[in-house]
């Protein structure tokens, strides 16, 4: 098996926060840069049966098949487009290497440590529950998402469907 990464504390220490940034739920999220493999097209989907929403199906990338992840539905928002055009971040989180699907990738963005502030009790779609903390940079306001606990979440979320 990989070795598992976990997410480091980003709002510990000095320094700048590297963060990769894609756009979701209609807005600005983020997830540690660290945890990015390497953003990729969407290839062919399969759709697996019985599989949740949020699980649109797996893609065979590098000789690995992979599960994409569609947070939106995740959150009980709108699924995202499937088009030729769609981008995934491939991420590993934990144990698990997964495609994150988005509806654009903005890319790495350094924010202040110092500018990281606490997450608001509420979010789109119920995304409060995994926002780790939330920041204000040149292009507007960012919400940092806790992504081993958004990919853990959807696993168990699969295991139970």
């Amino acid at each position: 098996m990989p070795e598992a990464r976990e997410a480091p504390d980003i709002t510990s220490g000095a320094g700048e926060a590297r963060l990769f940034c894609v756009r979701l739920l209609g807005g600005r999220y983020a997830f540690e840069a660290s945890l990015v493999v390497e953003v990729v097209r969407l290839g062919p989907l399969t759709r697996l049966p019985a599989a949740p929403a949020f699980l649109p199906g797996v893609f065979s990338h590098r000789g690995e098949i992979l599960p994409v992840l569609d947070v939106n539905q995740l959150l009980g928002m709108r699924p995202l487009s499937l088009g030729a055009a769609a981008r995934v971040a491939v991420v590993r989180a934990g144990p698990w290497k997964v495609a994150v699907l988005a509806e654009a990738v903005e890319g790495l963005v350094e924010i202040d440590r110092a500018a990281l502030q606490p997450p608001p009790a509420e979010a789109p779609g119920g995304a409060a529950e995994f926002l780790s903390s939330v920041a204000r940079d040149g292009r507007g306001e960012l919400a940092v998402l806790d992504l081993p606990r958004l990919v853990e979440t959807a696993r168990a979320r699969s295991v139970g469907a």
